[in-house]
């Protein structure tokens, strides 16, 4: 677990894809075994998947953090929306960012290949620059970044 290299208690982190699978119990983990930590949580809320689903999720998050020692703000916005993310990190300073935000399914990248653009790479990169001017001013600035891609950009297809 990341907790045995990088000290998480008392620190902001930022999750993207917030409302997603491994986003949601990725927080809830957090929320459950990190005193004093800072969650920021940031999801588009896309319809490609249930939004009723996703929202059962934050409902999940919300509750768990009402009773612990860590905090939980919702942000529904998108990566790509580059002055969004740059606010975030102006007013919320994250320490840690782990980026799970991503447009997923191969096949949907065919039919709407600018979603994939948007979010897999417009975000990514926001998310990038953030990082790497959050230590501007003599800022402490993002500690870690962890990265975990959408599965729609591996493989080697020629077509």
């Amino acid at each position: 677990m990341l907790e045995k290299n990088v000290k998480l208690e008392n620190k902001t982190i930022l999750v993207t894809g917030a409302a997603g699978f491994i986003g949601a119990n990725l927080i809830l983990s957090l929320l459950k075994n990190v005193e004093h930590v800072e969650i920021i949580g940031i999801d588009n809320m896309n319809a490609y998947y249930d939004v009723a689903l996703k929202e059962f999720r934050l409902n999940q998050i919300r509750e768990l953090a009402s009773g612990v020692t860590g905090t939980f703000t919702f942000i529904r916005e998108s990566i790509a929306e580059q002055k969004k993310v740059k606010e975030i990190f102006e007013t919320h300073r994250p320490q840690i960012v782990v980026n799970l935000a991503a447009q997923a399914g191969v096949r949907y990248s065919i039919e709407n290949p600018d979603a994939y653009i948007e979010s897999n790479m417009i975000g990514f990169y926001n998310l990038l620059e953030a990082c790497r001017h959050s230590y501007d001013g003599g800022a402490g600035g993002v500690e870690h970044l962890v990265y975990a891609s959408s599965s729609s950009v591996y493989g080697s297809n020629k077509k």
